[in-house]
């Protein structure tokens, strides 16, 4: 596609009718200025001359006069009946060019605030690579139903929809935030009201709208151990306190909590997964999950629920939400369209009691914490019509034999010496070792190879536990034998490591 001049010249073009300086030979320099220095790139389609002369005002002479010498000096070439490019070649691409000018000198020190000194020191692991193999957490992107989506989006456009691109959030009831109330209720059990839904761009900004609502600085709040560290600085950020609380195969234990009677501040918030918690991998059973709302209750602390796993189960039965089992208003549910479609839509919500409504959505507004209109509309277009359901069910299927698959291959490569998990719900799998393993080492290797399965000691405040993080999601099953032995070759010359 040729590159056009979208914008209006006279935003670049600066003449001085009171100079010496002819105004064509100005016209010519700024141009030469702006295509050297790249402002103009090669191969750019300049304003025909007579719309420029409107433009500036000038007569047309001038600015022919000016792409003449242009083209004299090799800048721009005309071609007849399609109009004056500028050349991908330059004269400057042949002449010798100057050394560059040495770097600046750093100052001593950078006048960075207390907050961004600890966000530069947070050793925040690498974005999840739909590019690489076995990346945990990424659906998969080739089944995303694209030819749905661009009907969708299509008919939106068409129907000059001015709602969806003004400043206003829309009506609950016609949105977005209606097709999540209807979607939760059928297929999570969650009874709320479309008013009670905030659409938000990620989990992470669900998690700042949580922090600045419900805490104060200095509060304390109680994260899973190993867990998500990205969501541990938004936190440490909003100058709250972090407690790290060990997780096993029961998930999140509410015994591990401080009581009243401890001397240390009992935590405002505590945030939990209840599914197929990342990057542990495990689920909280029934009992667990009423231990931790009794806590909460009886200590006057919230909930901040992380349900993002629950959309992509295959087998077992679906565990009600802690949103659902909570009588007494304590818990805040999140979630994304991250894996029950992509994580390129930028799409994730809450449900808050009614009596946090208000607040909520009065933060969401100071803080801009908003996912694009149009994009909603669209996601909404697609759940009302049936096509979220149609597409999950075929998704589970897809996961159910991709998870089965590289599991085997694992259990035949390395089930003496790791635990490699039933997998019933999500798009990853952690291995456990039963020796000493070096989870660093093993991850750097298969990185090397194109591989990104992170070590889950990475993921550890307390104790660092050892183990690989794996997705199957976005790794097609023909792919999926080869990429075990990969992982089982990179482990096996990490096994015996020092610890």
């Amino acid at each position: 596609m040729v590159n056009r001049f979208n914008y209006p010249v006279w935003n670049l073009i600066r003449l001085e009718r009171d100079s010496d300086t002819p105004l064509y030979e100005q016209i010519f320099a700024q141009f030469r200025t702006g295509i050297t220095e790249g402002v103009i790139p090669r191969g750019t389609r300049l304003p025909p001359s007579r719309i420029l002369a409107k433009e500036l005002p000038l007569a047309r002479n001038t600015v022919v006069q000016a792409y003449d010498r242009l083209e004299a000096e090799g800048y721009v070439r005309r071609a007849h009946g399609s109009g004056t490019f500028v050349e991908a070649v330059l004269p400057e691409d042949h002449q010798t060019r100057a050394k560059p000018a040495p770097a600046m000198p750093q100052l001593a020190e950078t006048a960075l605030s207390e907050r961004a000194t600890r966000l530069l020191e947070t050793r925040l692991p690498p974005e999840r690579s739909e590019t690489l193999g076995l990346s945990p957490g990424v659906p998969a992107l080739d089944e995303f139903p694209y030819e749905i989506f661009s009907r969708i989006a299509a008919r939106h456009w068409r129907s000059r929809a001015i709602s969806q691109t003004g400043y206003g959030v829309g009506q609950p009831r016609a949105g977005l935030t209606h097709q999540i109330a209807t979607y939760l209720a059928e297929a999570r059990g969650l009874a709320c009201a479309p008013e009670q839904v905030i659409v938000v761009g990620s989990t992470l900004q669900a998690a700042a709208l949580a922090a600045h609502v419900l805490l104060d600085i200095g509060d304390t709040v109680a994260v899973e151990d190993p867990g998500h560290l990205a969501e541990l600085a938004t936190f440490e950020l909003s100058g709250l306190r972090i407690r790290p609380v060990p997780v096993d195969e029961m998930g999140l234990d509410a015994a591990a909590l401080p009581l009243s009677a401890d001397a240390e501040p009992l935590p405002k918030l505590v945030v939990v997964s209840p599914v197929e918690q990342f990057p542990f991998g495990c689920s909280m059973p029934p009992a667990q999950c009423r231990a931790l709302l009794a806590w909460a209750q009886a200590h006057g602390s919230w909930v901040l629920e992380d349900d993002f796993n629950s959309e992509i189960r295959w087998s077992g039965e679906a565990q009600t939400p802690l949103f659902a089992a909570d009588p007494q208003g304590r818990v805040i549910y999140t979630s994304s369209f991250n894996r029950a479609l992509a994580p390129g839509l930028r799409l994730a919500y809450l449900v808050v009691p009614p009596s946090l409504v208000e607040a909520f959505t009065q933060a969401q507004r100071v803080f801009s914490l908003y996912a694009p209109q149009p994009d909603q509309a669209l996601v909404a277009a697609f759940m009302a019509e049936g096509h979220l359901a149609a597409h999950l069910r075929r998704m589970r299927a897809i996961y159910r034999e991709r998870s089965l698959l590289l599991c085997e291959h694992l259990r035949q490569r390395l089930g003496d010496r790791f635990i490699v998990p039933e997998v019933t719900a999500g798009l990853h799998l952690t291995i456990r070792p039963r020796v000493p393993f070096d989870d660093t080492a093993a991850s750097a290797t298969l990185l090397g190879r194109g591989f990104d399965c992170p070590p889950l000691s990475q993921y550890c405040r307390g104790e660092g536990r050892r183990g690989l993080v794996l997705g199957f999601g976005n790794t097609g099953t023909e792919k999926l034998p080869a990429c075990a032995e990969a992982v089982a070759r990179a482990v096996e010359a990490a096994c015996g490591a020092p610890e």
